[in-house]
């Protein structure tokens, strides 16, 4: 298992001391919280839109100027299915 060291600022240690006294197990309240942590963060980046995610990558990651243009629109998943089923059966031959 892994050791993690944390800092604390005095009045953190007094809280840590007061929560020690009381019998609280400080290794179990640091696991909550950090898992309670982990979930906020992971429901904060999925609440986000695919449609604004994709687009904040097309803005950084943009096609090429030379790139020839697409024989399939690749937003349009149905498109995107034929073109794929339409190479792979081209493959097998």
């Amino acid at each position: 298992m892994k050791l993690v060291n944390v800092r604390l600022n005095a009045d953190d240690a007094r809280l840590v001391a007061e929560l020690k006294k009381r019998g609280v197990e400080l290794s179990g309240l640091v696991r909550e919280a950090i898992r309670e942590a982990y979930a906020a963060e992971r429901r904060r980046r999925t609440g986000r839109r695919v449609a604004d995610i994709m687009a904040e990558i097309y803005a950084e990651l943009p096609d090429p100027a030379d790139l020839p243009p697409a024989r399939y629109d690749s937003s349009d998943r149905r498109s995107v299915r034929r073109a794929i089923v339409g190479r792979l059966r081209r493959r097998r031959r």
